[in-house]
């Protein structure tokens, strides 16, 4: 009566179908395939009430000219990445109760109750789309937390369960008397089904680290950092250094992709001619040395020096295909400025 009612439910949001069979007269089997869609195919989509997609069963036969995905691969991640994929039950019995398991993924719907079988007599009418989700950036719990960004090679396993029921007659025969009476008995055997993927990809992110006399500036800075966390606004931070400490100032790239640097002497960067004191591109794994180009340009004595530059920017303006992280803060919307404010005297 179960399986009954979910074959209802499931015919109910599903449009017509000229059925076909995939297995023809193979023995009685079931087998769940996860076949990734392109936009073209996501496009003739239909969603029921729940916000549950599928793909019309018309599109089938596109949809066998593909191949089966035996891992999940994410690929260079430069954002949180969705995968979406048609479920397919390539058998000739139908399946039931299937679920998603998998550690750091999110995948909607995590249930499906049941996804039938073509047959001969066309009961199926529309495929289950399984979406597939990878974070690029974690969130911390915690007041005034940052959000944690680990670019680099990540894997996991995601589990497909399910369920199928095989039923056979076995037919035993004896006499009573001098008549033969021959007893038919259905045998129901139940099987439970666990296919591993593999789950594969690549975080994309740019981890920039200042040093200022071999510190990195975060401990460096005159106040406490939470000093500067209230003056935070949008994405730009100031810090007071030493007169020391600017002596000594390293740029590192902890991260696997480049990122441009500029630094800029305000007076004449945002007077019109746009010349900055220092802009280049930092690759993975390389440091840039702006010992003594870093500094107050405006001096006590009022005098100005325009090759030397106080603000710091990471990241372009527009089109940053990536997250990265500066100085302890999360740039999310492409561009990190640091104001370096001398303390001379001390």
């Amino acid at each position: 009566m179960k399986r009954s009612i979910l074959f209802l439910l499931t015919i109910a949001i599903m449009i017509l179908f000229i059925g076909c069979g995939l297995i023809g007269n193979d023995p009685m089997h079931a087998e769940l395939r996860l076949v990734p869609l392109t936009t073209g195919d996501l496009s003739k989509a239909i969603t029921d009430y729940n916000g549950n997609r599928y793909l019309p069963a018309e599109e089938m036969a596109n949809i066998l000219q593909k191949k089966a995905s035996a891992d999940i691969d994410f690929g260079e991640m430069e954002a949180t990445r969705t995968l979406q994929y048609v479920l397919m039950n390539v058998g000739n019995t139908d399946v039931y109760d299937i679920t998603f398991v998998a550690n750091d993924l999110t995948i909607h719907p995590t249930k499906i109750p049941l996804v039938p079988t073509p047959g001969e007599g066309g009961d199926l009418v529309a495929l289950p789309i399984v979406s597939i989700s990878k974070e690029h950036v974690m969130p911390l719990s915690g007041v005034g937390s940052l959000m944690e960004l680990d670019p680099e090679v990540f894997s996991d396993v995601m589990t497909l369960c399910y369920n199928y029921d095989l039923s056979h007659s076995q037919s035993d025969s004896t006499y009573i008397g001098d008549s033969l009476v021959v007893t038919d008995t259905v045998i129901v055997d139940s099987f439970d089904i666990a296919d591993e993927y593999t789950v594969a990809g690549i975080k994309q992110g740019a981890l920039i680290d200042i040093l200022a006399s071999g510190r990195n500036v975060v401990d460096a800075v005159w106040h406490p950092m939470e000093y500067y966390d209230l003056a935070l606004v949008g994405t730009v931070l100031t810090i007071d250094l030493y007169e020391s400490d600017l002596d000594t100032l390293v740029v590192l790239n902890n991260g696997n992709v480049p990122l441009r640097m500029r630094v800029v002497n305000p007076n004449v960067y945002y007077s019109g001619s746009g010349e900055a004191v220092i802009d280049t591109v930092i690759i993975p794994g390389a440091e840039v040395d702006v010992s003594g180009l870093v500094r107050d340009p405006y001096f006590f004595d009022d005098t100005h020096d325009a090759t030397k530059g106080n603000i710091m920017i990471l990241g372009s303006e527009t089109n940053q295909p990536y997250i990265f992280k500066a100085a302890d803060e999360i740039c999310i919307d492409g561009e990190f400025r640091i104001a370096f404010s001398e303390l001379v005297g001390y």
